[in-house]
């Protein structure tokens, strides 16, 4: 023993070194990790997205009615004649039963022809044994009510040698665009309330609305729900239920 380190201790205080220097450049590229995680979640873009509706009951204040008047008969002008009586028939029939003669639509006469057919069957396009004359009468009307009893008395006209054929009546609603502009900032409105709901039982806050879409506007019969892509527009019920949905996207702590 002379004071002096030997090679064995020597070569064990450089190990020494070696593995705290190595912990040391470890612990720092742990810590400098874990910064920049630390960075990136405080720094991230956070958002939030949810969808908010409005549901309306809504009742159509037009009703479109309409009905076609058809004369059938070997001669063209022997159809025609008919219908040239037929039809003024049902508009007077209308008057009758209180409907405005403003409201009161006629269409042009169109023609169309009856070919005689082979024993298989085919149609012989040179030979037409008949002519169909038909005009189209349309009623529009507020007074949903009365088209509606006309449209279904109208088949009393058939008793009277009258060819008539009536549609089911249409139900519209006129204000759909003031609507459709009102509906649209409930649901947006309900889409924030939801947003600040949910980032509440999240512990945090929305700061700001970074973007809004406005989804195609449902409108059912009663009491129905279904949904389409490019939006649902009911006109066969007198009632009707409406949504709208906006979905948003807002920006959280």
């Amino acid at each position: 023993m002379n004071g002096y380190p030997t090679q064995r201790t020597f070569s064990s205080a450089l190990v020494l070194a070696t593995v705290i220097g190595l912990s040391l450049i470890g612990s720092s590229a742990i810590l400098a990790k874990a910064s920049v995680t630390v960075f990136n979640i405080k720094h991230a873009e956070k958002r939030i997205v949810v969808t908010g509706s409005a549901a309306r009951r809504i009742r159509s204040d037009l009703v479109v009615w309409r009905a076609a008047v058809r004369s059938q008969a070997a001669e063209m002008s022997t159809s025609y004649r008919k219908l040239s009586t037929d039809v003024p028939a049902v508009v007077e029939f209308l008057k009758a039963h209180g409907i405005d003669p403003k409201q009161i639509k006629v269409s042009a006469t169109s023609v169309s022809e009856i070919h005689a057919r082979d024993k298989d069957g085919r149609e012989l396009p040179e030979t037409t044994v008949a002519f169909i004359t038909e005009q189209r009468i349309e009623v529009s009307s507020t007074e949903i009510e009365k088209v509606e009893r006309v449209s279904r008395e109208a088949t009393e006209l058939i008793d009277r040698g009258v060819y008539v054929t009536s549609e089911d009546p249409l139900y519209i609603y006129t204000k759909l665009a003031e609507l459709k502009v009102k509906m649209a900032a409930e649901a947006s409105r309900d889409a924030r309330n939801r947003a600040e709901q949910m980032a509440a039982q999240a512990k945090t806050r929305i700061t700001s609305l970074i973007s809004s879409r406005m989804g195609v506007m449902q409108i059912n019969p009663a009491y129905e729900t279904s949904v389409s892509g490019e939006g649902n527009n009911d006109r066969t019920s007198l009632e009707k239920d409406v949504l709208a949905v906006a979905t948003a996207t807002y920006g959280i702590d």
